[in-house]
């Protein structure tokens, strides 16, 4: 074997067990920004070309929207851990698309604080980033009465259900 071509499988080996290490995988797009989870969020409910108004009116008249993504929807959040966050979910959720037209975005000691409402500070969503992707914080997101109450509510109907 020539001198070049011992140099170029080592070269070869090198670059394979180089790409062997790098297992890091790139940060999906739909995370990529706390504006792109954030549209994410709204899509999975088919609401992101909604207009703010739009959204309220449907909360006032129907209260409710159709999820049409579930695992999108909990790839969004840091933090889910199945049904008994279903209920913190859609209270961001609700505090997203109720203020959708108007949200603003401060960065806070590496963290997105969402303000729905410009004029009220003390109800906001947290993002955080964690390998390249921006993820809601349900435990940062909800206030801790809130999440409370919630989780109870969520524990007294499995009860009622048998524990389903």
């Amino acid at each position: 074997m020539s001198r070049g071509g011992v140099g170029g499988l080592a070269i070869l080996v090198l670059l394979a067990s180089l790409w062997g290490c790098s297992e890091e995988r790139e940060p999906d797009a739909r995370f990529a920004t706390p504006e792109s989870t954030l549209d994410t969020l709204l899509g999975v409910y088919g609401v992101a070309d909604m207009s703010q108004e739009e959204i309220q009116q449907q909360m006032r008249s129907r209260g409710r929207f159709e999820l049409r993504d579930e695992a999108t929807y909990e790839a969004c959040f840091d933090d889910y851990d199945g049904p008994q966050h279903e209920g913190l979910a859609g209270y961001v959720f609700g505090t997203v698309a109720a203020g959708k037209d108007q949200l603003r975005i401060n960065m806070v000691q590496g963290k997105a604080h969402v303000f729905p409402d410009p004029d009220r500070r003390e109800r906001y969503v947290v993002l955080v980033q964690s390998d390249g992707e921006w993820k809601i914080s349900l435990r940062e997101s909800v206030p801790a009465d809130v999440r409370g109450a919630l989780i109870e509510q969520y524990e007294r109907m499995s009860e009622r259900r048998g524990g389903q």
